[in-house]
């Protein structure tokens, strides 16, 4: 007889907050990777975030999806069935472009995108724009996915995990140094490099790694090809890293100038948020200056 199999969160943070707020004036921020769904509640009246939750999984069989995956999790967890006043979805996905404003056409979407990225099947392209920066975010996303959370949700707010990171690190005074600043934004297999200098965006895009000295060759080909120097510039890192895991030791030992992200600042946090490092979940917070 087959045992029942129900997904777990891997991590689930709230307090007796969340049951004393009414959820329906509430913003639910929703977070969806490869291998990863996660979501924050916001009360945008104060300005606080009332809970967490963070699934990881791998499909069990080679032809399951993710949207099976995701399927899986909304019948677990009842709270995404909330009739939130507001709901947010963020896709991380690699298939990414920036295109400057001014030479934006909206008709040519797809065009910009396949000029860096390969077409794929059930694809939905997308764009967010950022006018503080004066660009475009093109991306794509699984369009059976996009919309089964369209539907479940009832929402059309989507944009691309790395407007809300630009707009989290265009508030740091540090993207003014003149010799360069870095920001690694580190998931299972994957991260994003953001290089800024002189306040100037220089790069940003998604790459794979099997170790922290894959990261290193990134971030030191990337300066250098940037004329920077990766002795003098600064690099940042957020995601689920530690300072005794490996990746974050090979950094550390060619990078001299390691830091963390923190949490975007103006918001408040309940304590058991705060007792989690604050480079974690940096990208899912940073959507709250998206809304």
């Amino acid at each position: 007889m087959p045992v029942a199999y129900t997904i777990q969160p891997t991590y689930a943070i709230d307090d007796a907050t969340l049951l004393e707020t009414d959820l329906t004036t509430c913003t639910l921020l929703v977070l969806v990777g490869s291998g990863t769904f996660s979501y924050a509640v916001l009360s945008p009246l104060h300005r606080k975030f009332l809970a967490l939750k963070s699934y990881s999984y791998q499909p069990k069989t080679v032809a399951m999806a993710d949207l099976e995956m995701i399927e899986e999790i909304f019948d677990a967890d009842k709270l995404l069935f909330t009739a939130f006043k507001q709901v947010l979805l963020a896709f991380d996905s690699p298939e990414t472009t920036l295109v400057p404003e001014p030479l934006f056409q909206p008709q040519l979407k797809k065009d910009y995108l396949h000029l860096a990225q390969l077409e794929k099947m059930q694809e939905a392209v997308l764009f967010d724009t950022i006018p503080d920066m004066g660009l475009v975010n093109v991306y794509a996303v699984d369009k059976d996915v996009l919309g089964f959370l369209r539907k479940e949700f009832s929402s059309d707010s989507v944009m691309h995990a790395y407007t809300g990171l630009l707009k989290a690190y265009r508030k740091d005074s540090e993207t003014q140094f003149s010799d360069g600043i870095v920001y690694v934004e580190v998931q299972p297999n994957q991260f994003a490099l953001t290089i800024f200098a002189s306040g100037k965006l220089l790069l940003q895009q998604q790459l794979s790694y099997r170790s922290g000295l894959d990261i290193v060759y990134y971030i030191v080909n990337s300066l250098r090809q940037l004329g920077l120097n990766e002795l003098q510039a600064k690099v940042k890192l957020g995601g689920a890293l530690t300072q005794d895991s490996q990746v974050y030791h090979e950094l550390h030992r060619f990078l001299p100038r390691l830091d963390w992200v923190h949490k975007p600042d103006g918001f408040l946090y309940i304590p058991r948020m705060n007792e989690v490092p604050a480079h974690h979940f940096h990208n899912l917070y940073a959507l709250a200056l998206c809304v």
